[in-house]
């Protein structure tokens, strides 16, 4: 069993995830699929667990990032996108259960 982060994600948690990957994926022109792999990830995940690598977990981050400055600079509100920053950012390690490993 490895150690992953553990993102526990609501329906609107999620759809904000998958918006900032699409987003970002959309902007940087990424053809490697990585970001595609992350988005099909999120959108699978069993029972709003996802479980991040390193590497997910910073597409995550810059993502949500990248869609809160968006709202910013646009005169927007981003309140709902801070918390979900702020819980991908306190997420812990645990140990991805075998079923899900790839």
């Amino acid at each position: 069993m490895t150690k992953q982060r553990l993102f526990p994600m609501t329906n609107i948690e999620q759809n904000m995830l998958v918006k900032a990957l699409c987003d970002i994926r959309k902007n940087s022109g990424e053809t490697s699929g990585e970001v595609g792999n992350l988005i099909e990830k999120t959108l699978h995940a069993p029972r709003g667990k996802l479980y991040l690598s390193d590497q997910e977990f910073h597409w995550a981050a810059v993502s949500l990032n990248r869609l809160r400055t968006a709202y910013l600079s646009a005169g927007r509100s981003s309140g709902g996108i801070d918390k979900v920053l702020f819980k991908l950012m306190r997420s812990k390690y645990r140990r991805v259960p075998m079923a899900m490993e790839r």
